[in-house]
């Protein structure tokens, strides 16, 4: 299956790396590999397999940093909650 550029929106002042498979733009190697890997994996060579398991090790990691900043950011609004909740509790005890 060949993608046309039309189909496909990359900003023209970037340039794309393309799939030696389909041709298809992508705006990074990593992008490009990861989809080599997933949407050619039978056609690839061993350099390909190695930059498809480089790039989905990276993406892996990101997911990983991802979480520990969503998990560090609802700690924080049920601290955030909870401080509050007690300040409330402590004036309205005292007044």
């Amino acid at each position: 299956m060949v993608v046309s550029d039309s189909e496909v929106r990359v900003p023209d002042a970037e340039t794309p790396a393309r799939c030696p498979h389909c041709r298809r733009p992508f705006r990074t190697e990593r992008l490009r590999a990861l989809h080599v890997g997933d949407s050619h994996a039978e056609d690839c060579s061993a350099d390909q397999r190695e930059a498809y398991d480089a790039a989905l090790e990276a993406e892996r990691e990101d997911l990983f940093v991802y979480h520990l900043k969503v998990v560090a950011g609802l700690v924080a609004v049920y601290a955030f909650f909870f401080f509050t909740y007690l300040a409330v509790s402590m004036v309205q005890a005292s007044g």
